[in-house]
């Protein structure tokens, strides 16, 4: 009842700055000990292609799998053959099979080293920043503007994707 009447006599700020404190504390006490991550769906693995007109793309290209429904981003780089393997962002909890959007992304160009010519010239804007490579479309460096869609299925999965057949024109 004390603490009842504590409240009471204390600013409206002060009473949800006490309930969130208590909030906060009841939820840490549930979190005693660690858990070791569970996948909680068939699992898949993810693998393919990136190539533009039948050529691989610049290796070190990025390739992201991201499932609205399971919350769940896989990720990998495009190798010197145009191949890609995808590894889950938890490793522990793996890839679960679901609809994934997909994008792809050219590496950024190496910057210049600090102080060298190269570098006073950007900066000063005599030149540009040197411009990624023109092998991937702008269009696949985001979920929103890829038009990108697979079905994962539990197990082996693999995509070849040719993005000079799949560009909007």
């Amino acid at each position: 009842m004390r603490l009842l009447a504590v409240l009471k006599n204390r600013s409206a700020g002060s009473q949800f700055a006490n309930v969130l404190f208590l909030a906060f504390t009841i939820a840490a006490a549930g979190c005693g000990g660690e858990r070791e991550a569970k996948p909680t769906d068939p699992q898949a693995s993810i693998s393919g292609t990136v190539t533009y007109n039948g050529e691989n793309v610049t290796p070190d290209s990025s390739v992201v799998f991201f499932c609205k429904d399971k919350n769940a981003t896989v990720a990998g780089e495009v190798d010197s053959f145009g191949k890609f393997a995808l590894k889950p962002s938890v490793g522990s909890i793996g890839i679960p099979a679901g609809r994934y959007q997909v994008m792809v992304r050219a590496p950024e160009p190496p910057a210049p080293p600090v102080g060298s010519d190269a570098y006073k010239d950007i900066m000063s804007g005599k030149t540009k920043k040197p411009e990624p490579a023109k092998d991937i479309p702008i269009q696949f460096g985001a979920f929103d503007t890829s038009g990108l869609s697979v079905e994962v299925k539990v197990g082996e999965n693999n995509f070849d994707f040719d993005l000079a057949k799949l560009a909007k024109e």
